[in-house]
């Protein structure tokens, strides 16, 4: 959990809640250095939750069929093609 002054939240608010929303940040807000408030994803207030979200992840059948339908309709080789056999 990453610790902010008040005055940094305030000047960083729409960040702050977007590190929470879109990557499950959690920021403690402190107020003449001690705890105020936090802002936490939203999973975890509305779920009971107190351990960190993990992000969605597709399945491999997801993906595959992804790159599948990338390659599909070219005459030459696809850049997912392209790319997985330049991989390292």
């Amino acid at each position: 959990m990453h610790k902010r002054s008040l005055v940094e939240a305030k000047a960083h608010l729409s960040q702050l809640v977007d590190a929470a929303e879109h990557h499950g940040a959690r920021v403690l807000i402190l107020r003449h250095g001690k705890p105020a408030a936090a802002i936490v994803p939203p999973g975890d207030v509305l779920h009971g939750k107190a351990s960190h979200k993990q992000p969605h992840r597709p399945s491999a059948k997801t993906v595959s069929a992804l790159f599948a339908g990338l390659g599909k309709g070219n005459a030459e080789p696809s850049a997912v093609a392209d790319l997985l056999r330049n991989r390292r």
